[in-house]
C-alpha cells in the first residue's frame, strides 16, 4: 500500500509509537509517520481530525500536546481501534504531504502517476520526512547526480526523454537517497543513524522494482 515504505521506517508501521524524542530536534514524534511535536505537525493533526474524525480529536484535545494525558489518550486510541486510527493517519499524510509533493512536482514537469509505484512511495517518504517544500529541491538536485553512463560519472541522465521510463527509476531512487545521505540534507546529531535508515530503505525500495 501506498505509505507503506515511509511507515516501515518511521515507526515499524505502529500507529501507537511515541518516540521519546531523545537527541531530534523535531522532538517527540507520534503514530505511523511519526508527527513532529517541535516541527508543528502533531498540532496539525490534532486539528484536521476535530473535522475529520472528531471521535479521535475529542480525546486528544482534552489535553496538552505531549503531556503525559495526551500520550496515554494517545496509545488507548491506538489500543482500542488501531485500524481506524491508522487509517486516520494515512488520509491526513495523503492530503498533507503526499497530493501536495505530486502537484508541486506536477507543475515543474514531473508527472508522478507515470512511474513505478515504488518511486511514488519514495516521495511519500521524503515528504514526510522533509516537508512538502523540500521535495522540488530535493528531485532537482536528484536530476543533476544520477549515474551518467556516458561519462561514467554521477553528473545526470545524458537524455532526459526517458524521464517517465521504468527504466529512469532505479537510478533515480539511488540518485535520490545519496542526495539525503550528503550534509545539506543530513546534518544532525543523528546523521550515521540517518544513513543507515537511507540505505537500507533505498535497498527496500530497490527490491520491489
Amino acid at each position: 500500500m501506498l505509505g507503506d515504505l515511509s511507515a516501515q521506517y518511521e515507526s515499524n508501521g505502529d500507529p501507537a509509537c511515541i518516540s521519546d524524542g531523545y537527541g531530534d530536534p523535531g522532538g517527540k514524534s507520534y503514530g505511523t509517520y511519526q508527527f513532529s511535536s517541535n516541527a508543528g505537525s502533531l498540532g496539525q493533526f490534532v486539528s484536521w481530525l476535530n473535522n475529520n474524525y472528531p471521535q479521535y480529536g475529542e480525546q486528544l484535545n482534552a489535553y496538552p500536546l505531549c503531556s503525559d494525558s495526551f500520550d496515554e489518550a494517545w496509545r488507548n486510541i491506538a489500543a482500542s481501534d488501531s485500524d481506524g486510527f491508522a487509517q486516520a493517519q494515512h488520509e491526513y499524510v495523503k492530503a498533507a504531504y503526499y497530493d501536495p509533493a505530486c502537484q508541486i512536482l506536477a507543475d515543474n514537469y514531473w508527472h508522478i502517476e507515470n512511474h513505478h509505484d515504488v518511486l511514488q512511495d519514495v516521495v511519500w517518504s521524503r515528504a514526510v520526512q522533509y516537508g512538502v517544500g523540500n521535495i522540488l529541491d530535493m528531485w532537482t538536485e536528484a536530476v543533476h547526480s544520477m549515474f551518467n553512463a556516458q561519462t561514467g560519472n554521477y553528473d545526470g541522465y545524458p537524455n532526459l526523454s526517458y524521464i517517465d521510463s521504468p527504466e529512469y527509476d532505479y537510478d533515480f531512487i539511488v540518485a535520490v537517497y545519496s542526495v539525503c545521505k550528503t550534509p545539506e540534507w543530513n546534518s544532525s546529531s543523528l546523521r550515521d543513524s540517518l544513513n543507515n535508515r537511507f540505505d537500507s530503505e533505498m535497498h527496500d525500495a530497490l527490491s520491489r522494482l
